[in-house]
């Protein structure tokens, strides 16, 4: 069947279980950070601002909105800028490839179809060669 301009396109948001599947994917993308060789660039990066507990919430708050749910964060801080919530974070190659490695690995332990992964890899990977390119920019 033929999608037409009028039916419902189903968010990234809406495929991953709403809320339920945005809290499962931070936690155990956090929990991958905090636990993990792969993860241990932005962990330590996240020490040194708020934590993990503040990353955990803000990152649902981000993630919610950036999936095509309720956009928590921009009604909490004015904005969703994903440059302006990093801009005092120096993100260098290695935390971006870490932050990917272990994006990655949530959605498989998660069981994401191939398909959904790689949609929602692109984002994030085009996210974070944005922020790494702001970061040399600095």
């Amino acid at each position: 069947m033929q999608q037409t301009a009028n039916q419902h396109r189903v968010s990234f948001y809406e495929q991953i279980g709403g809320a339920e599947g945005v809290n499962k994917l931070v936690n155990t993308f956090c929990d991958l950070l905090e636990t993990t060789e792969e993860g241990k660039p932005v962990f330590l990066l996240h020490l040194r601002g708020h934590g993990m507990a503040h990353a955990r919430v803000e990152q649902f708050n981000f993630f919610t909105g950036f999936l095509g749910g309720p956009r928590l964060y921009a009604e909490k801080w004015g904005h969703s800028n994903v440059r302006e919530i990093h801009a005092h974070v120096e993100i260098d190659e290695i935390a971006s490839q870490a932050w990917l490695t272990c994006m990655s690995m949530a959605m498989d332990k998660l069981a994401y179809s191939p398909t959904l992964k790689q949609q929602l890899m692109q984002n994030f990977t085009d996210m974070a060669g944005l922020l790494q390119q702001q970061s040399q920019q600095a």
